[in-house]
């Protein structure tokens, strides 16, 4: 016997509540079935409540609406309504319920079932499985009854009827019954929604509209005011807006189609090359024609960078086994003289405007004068400008060029009428000028700025360490130097740099004292090519301004292009600090992680990376180092120290203005870095200028400059000289890749030196000099021919 037998109630919580039960003995609950077999009949007719009776009675009352069917009832009427037209719904609905006294009697029923539940607690199960069943049915209409008293009251209000008035604005699809809002359908509910969203979306295009409309009032007015004559014109494209700096904004070309959108792109672009062109004397006029343009990039120093940003242009090919003379463009780490051979020599002479020396020791002067608020306010302003075209181009030419109509044939009018050269054939580009060992070569560098300094009468070693180049032990900048030691001038630490194939730190030796110069100077050796070893001696700056008390140098960029016989160069605004990876210390001369930051010696360090990422900072964390940790000094590194950054690197271009461009080369440009040190007193030093700058992405600092740099870079000259095509010319596939920037507020270049404004100063400066620089005759083998590696 199962335990389950001996249970007559399940212990349910609906059952506890109205019977509870109790279990019973097992011998005087159980009875075999036999014995009552013959009298299980009579007893369950005696006992046995008719459920069936009671609720054939109940047929014959009044029916009995729940509220659901109550309320579908109103939707037909309300449906039946709308099918006729009429704006007033009306609907009545009769609904009768049971008389209490029947919820009374049922409650009297189930209160006899519970005594006769007790009574019943000795027969048999199947007897009280008949019983339990009954009264799970008296329980279920007792709450039936139960539901529909809670309900009476508003089932009341709906018997007296409804008149609902339909609202054409707010309840469109609402019904009001007595303060009861009913849904008429989904669709309806969905029109509604729709409707709604449709007239919010009119008012905000309606603001919208009004905001422009107030905005370009507001714009014409102040034009009117400022410039009268100036009335911008789109002849190709009447229906395009352009702005004066190739600002875009989706307000305006939201009402333009995907291809339009592109048009006004691509004119743009074309646009400002023209702007930058127009500064070299010449134009391209874009083709219409696909012209097949090879171009071959060397390995090394990230060649996967150019080749990444060469895809953009996709009027270019790679060709990497092409020859020299089918070849476009060529990028190499050093210069290929087989290929600027082939280059075309400009005859053609500069025309240049009258302009006085400028900013060298008079640049420094007024940055030392007390300034208004207004103008320390400008200072601080980094890399910003009133118009971005001031970045690129003198306040003459902007007055001139911003008055010309914005189409293709109006450059071309203008081109004629200043008697431009127009290209019409292609040209072979190279990324290095002619003899760029000027800046390149430590030693060139060096004897090129001291010449520059003698003849302005500066003091070469306010920008530059003391330095002395020496060939041997016998020369007289090596007995000039000793003097200079001997009057305890330069006493501590000194630095011997190779002269030639100097980069990545190579050959770099620090000296504490006078037997350790000796000699390694008094040491005769030859190079390769039959040529003497020589040395320069730098004084070591024994107290840099150090981060965090480590040692660290500033890396930044400058861009030389020598486009139609027109030489400009163009400072780069972004660079970074190289940080080493041990403390200083300055007895300890040889650690070269402690005294050298180049990345070829810190990367082999334990501790590289471990403070910075790549050991590299920028520019705006090195300022908030300042602030929090030189407060004191007032130490402001935009309006002290950068300034004085670009002077320096003015002043290392125009002293060798007249001599890395001997033959004009029409077409060339190069990027250069520059190597700066701080001491204690904030005041920077010129270290080293290179060539083949670093563009490896070795941290993601750099992968944020470096890449946006040689892109900006190559708008100001491979793209000048070869401008995208005409938009027939372009595939349906390529139009993706077209520039979707601001090009003037996304240009980092500012223009730091143009021929046309400075070169006739600097012939007259030269003029009466002979030149007898042992440097003058170089040989390229003595060039970089690896990249510094940062």
């Amino acid at each position: 016997m199962n335990r389950e037998d001996l249970a007559i109630f399940p212990h349910t919580p609906q059952f506890q509540t109205i019977y509870n039960p109790t279990l019973v003995h097992p011998m005087s609950a159980f009875v075999s079935r036999s014995s009552y077999k013959n009298n299980q009949l009579q007893r369950n007719k005696l006992n046995r409540f008719n459920v069936e009776q009671y609720y054939s009675k109940r047929q014959h009352d009044q029916r009995h609406i729940s509220l659901p069917r109550a309320l579908q009832a109103v939707k037909k009427q309300q449906n039946e309504q709308q099918r006729r037209g009429s704006h007033y719904k009306e609907a009545t609905i009769s609904i009768v319920y049971p008389d209490s006294k029947n919820e009374d009697s049922i409650v009297s029923k189930i209160d006899k079932l519970s005594n006769l539940q007790n009574n019943l607690q000795g027969v048999h199960m199947d007897l009280v499985e008949e019983k339990k069943t009954n009264i799970i049915d008296l329980k279920k209409s007792y709450t039936r009854f139960k539901e529909t008293s809670k309900t009476k009251t508003l089932l009341s209000t709906i018997l007296r009827g409804f008149q609902c008035k339909q609202n054409d604005f707010d309840n469109d699809n609402l019904i009001q019954i007595m303060g009861l809002q009913i849904k008429a359908s989904k669709q309806q509910e969905q029109q509604a929604f729709r409707t709604k969203a449709y007239s919010l979306e009119k008012e905000r295009e309606s603001i919208k509209t009004s905001i422009e409309k107030r905005e370009t009032t507001t714009r014409s007015v102040q034009k009117r005011r400022e410039s009268p004559q100036s009335k911008i014109k789109n002849v190709s494209q009447s229906n395009m807006k352009i702005n004066q700096n190739f600002r875009f904004s989706l307000n305006e070309y939201s009402n333009l189609s995907r291809d339009q959108l592109f048009q006004t792109k691509l004119f743009s672009y074309h646009h400002f090359l023209f702007m930058v062109s127009a500064q070299s004397n010449f134009y391209v006029v874009p083709s219409n024609n696909l012209i097949e343009l090879k171009f071959k990039v060397g390995k090394g120093n990230n060649s996967l960078l150019i080749k990444e940003t060469f895809k953009q242009r996709w009027w270019w090919t790679l060709n990497q086994e092409a020859d020299n003379k089918e070849l476009n463009f060529i990028w190499t780490q050093i210069k290929v003289p087989q290929f600027m051979n082939l280059q075309e020599w400009s005859k053609e002479s500069v025309l240049t405007r009258q302009k006085s020396l400028s900013t060298t020791s008079t640049e420094l002067k007024r940055m030392k004068k007390p300034q208004s608020p207004k103008s320390l306010k400008k200072s601080t302003r980094f890399g910003k400008f009133d118009d971005p075209l001031q970045k690129l181009m003198n306040d003459q030419d902007i007055c001139e060029l911003k008055n010309i109509d914005k189409s293709i044939q109006d450059f071309q009018k203008y081109a004629e009428k200043k008697e431009f050269k127009i290209i019409d054939n292609f040209h072979k580009i190279h990324n290095h000028i002619e003899r760029n060992y000027h800046l390149g070569n430590k030693k060139a560098m060096f004897h090129n700025m001291k010449k520059f300094y003698e003849l302005t009468k500066q003091d070469l070693f306010q920008h530059l360490p003391v330095t002395f180049h020496v060939s041997g032990v016998k020369d007289k900048s090596y007995l000039q130097f000793l003097e200079y030691y001997k009057e305890k001038k330069g006493n501590g630490i000194w630095i011997v740099k190779p002269g030639e194939f100097t980069n990545r730190g190579n050959g770099i030796i620090v000296c504490q004292n006078l037997n350790e110069i000796h000699r390694i100077v008094s040491k005769r050796q030859n190079h390769p090519n039959g040529k003497p070893f020589t040395y320069l001696i730098q004084k070591y700056i024994e107290k840099p301004f150090l981060y965090n008390k480590r040692k660290f140098d500033i890396r930044c960029y400058f861009l030389i292009t020598q486009l139609n016989n027109v030489i400009r160069a163009y400072w780069y605004e972004e660079g970074y600090l190289r940080t080493s990876s041990e403390e200083f210390d300055i007895k300890d001369v040889s650690n070269q992680y402690v005294h050298l930051t180049n990345d070829a010696i810190q990367k082999y360090s334990e501790a590289y990376g471990k403070y910075e990422n790549g050991n590299k900072l920028s520019f705006a964390e090195f300022q908030r180092y300042l602030d929090k940790w030189h407060n004191n000094d007032h130490f402001d590194f935009y309006k002290d120290l950068y300034p004085q950054l670009k002077v320096i690197t003015l002043n290392a271009i125009k002293s060798v203005y007249h001599k890395i461009e001997p033959f004009k080369k029409n077409y060339n440009f190069e990027i250069f870095g520059l190597d700066f040190m701080i001491d204690e007193k904030f005041k920077p030093y010129l270290i080293e200028i290179n060539t083949n700058p670093c563009l490896e992405l070795s941290s993601p600092l750099l992968g944020r400059i470096i890449p946006a740099m040689v892109e900006n870079a190559f708008r100001l000259s491979i793209d000048t000289l070869v401008p995208p095509p005409e938009s027939s010319a372009w595939p349906p596939n390529k139009k993706h890749l077209l520039f979707y920037d601001n090009l003037l507020e996304n240009n980092r270049f500012q223009l730091l030196f143009d021929e046309k404004d400075d070169a006739l100063d600097l012939k007259n400066l030269y003029s009466n000099q002979i030149n007898d620089d042992q440097i003058d005759e170089m040989n390229e083998e003595e060039e970089e021919y690896k990249s510094d590696d940062d």
